[in-house]
């Protein structure tokens, strides 16, 4: 039986809570505000001419009030993806209303693209393009939108108009861009004077698909800080942040805001085709890239096979015993002890140590500090990733079950381990 309909009542959408609608019998049609936006300013973007081509008085994204809402979009089929406004049914069009109130939810293809399209409209308004800009970020960190690539692109065009490199940076980090798009955010990034870090490092390497063994296990929070000491080291030997230093390798350092070639720009709605100045760095960045994450230490990934009773030594230095007897009765454990380094990687792996649920500061017969972390079976693997930075170290000691253990003997599936 067909869905009952209704005429909507005059303020149904003027009483809508969401600020970012577009309605036919209120906003001009993409392709009139491009065109407006184009004569203000020619050095961000410009326009495919056949966009202009088009009518200015129509805007098939935009709502029509006066087309029919069903009273409830139960059981309602989802639209197919490119649906306009007015192709969709009138339960279709009530469920997309309803949705509307909180666009950060998941939704049928059809819905996000035609909200995209509205937001990518606003960029290129005075009065809009901040508060448009604004949505699409706080979409982009939404579970709702995961993985949705053309949310990605519209928040790099909103960062790019905006001209802010924090908000390239943001994009970068937290959206799942093509190795295109990709390219042109970094070469944004380093015209508009940002720095390489970590987070954004991470996110070119794993974009371009570059085979690192280090990507495997990098993990943002743990590993970050230590990146990005080796960009810092790297930036001081180019004499220069590496996206900077990239650019120049690509010959485009030069001044003036038009560097980069005009290439097509993929966004969401149809009637914006745009061109915007993409300065690919790829060739002269990922080299760089390669060379920072093949230098990081890549931690083990196999454990130990087999659990074994507790055997305290009589010799044990003091305080293991008691340590191993706070843990639970026949558990095996390990605790790794570390004293004071010069190595560059000191204050990482105490920043790494820190976080380890048994760690502990203690003071030794000398009054030296020693941090002392304990391990179980089930937390191993986060004493690999210590070990690589550690294993050299002469103030380290390593105990299994009160034993210490010689430091050649610490590998994956040592007897010692066991």
């Amino acid at each position: 039986m067909p869905t009952a309909t209704t005429t909507n009542p005059p303020d149904f959408w003027e009483s809508h809570p969401n600020p970012h609608l577009r309605r036919m019998d209120r906003n001009l049609p993409a392709s009139a505000v491009l065109l407006a936006a184009s004569q203000r300013q020619t050095t961000l973007f410009r326009i495919v001419p056949r966009a202009v081509e088009t009518g200015t008085d129509n805007d098939y994204t935009q709502i029509d009030p006066t087309l029919p809402l069903a009273k409830d979009s139960a059981e309602v089929v989802d639209p197919l993806p490119n649906t306009s406004y007015a192709g969709m049914t009138p339960g279709q069009r009530r469920r997309f209303a309803n949705w509307l109130t909180a666009p950060e939810m998941a939704a049928p293809v059809a819905y996000r693209q035609n909200y995209l399209a509205w937001l990518e409209t606003a960029l290129f308004e005075e009065e809009r393009q901040a508060p448009a800009t604004a949505e699409l970020f706080s979409l982009l960190g939404s579970a709702g939108w995961r993985g949705d690539s053309a949310l990605v692109q519209a928040a790099l065009l909103a960062a790019w108009l905006a001209q802010d490199p924090q908000l390239i940076a943001q994009a970068i980090r937290l959206g799942d861009s093509t190795a295109g798009s990709l390219a042109a955010a970094a070469g944004w990034l380093a015209r508009l004077g940002g720095k390489l870090d970590a987070g954004c490092g991470l996110a070119l390497a794993r974009g371009w698909h570059l085979h690192l063994s280090a990507l495997a296990t990098f993990h943002l929070e743990n590993d970050g800080p230590l990146l990005d000491l080796r960009i810092t080291s790297l930036a001081n030997s180019l004499g220069m942040d590496p996206l900077a230093w990239a650019m120049a390798q690509n010959n485009l350092a030069q001044s003036g805001e038009t560097a980069g070639e005009w290439r097509p720009w993929r966004t969401a709605h149809r009637d914006i085709r745009l061109l915007l100045p993409q300065i690919d760095i790829r060739a002269g960045l990922e080299p760089r890239l390669v060379d920072l994450f093949a230098s990081l230490p890549v931690a083990a990934a196999h454990q130990p096979a087999a659990d074994v009773s507790a055997d305290v030594s009589a010799d044990d230095k003091p305080g293991i015993a008691a340590s191993l007897a706070a843990g639970a009765h026949g558990e095996w454990q390990l605790i790794l002890e570390l004293g004071n380094n010069r190595s560059q990687h000191y204050d990482y792996v105490l920043h790494i140590a820190r976080k380890q649920p048994g760690y502990q500061v203690l003071l030794d017969e000398t009054r030296q500090l020693i941090h002392r972390i304990h391990f179980r079976k089930r937390h191993i693997r986060q004493f690999w990733r210590l070990w690589a930075y550690v294993e050299k170290w002469p103030t380290v000691h390593v105990y299994v079950n009160g034993k210490e253990i010689e430091k050649w003997n610490v590998y994956p599936y040592s007897a010692e381990l066991r």
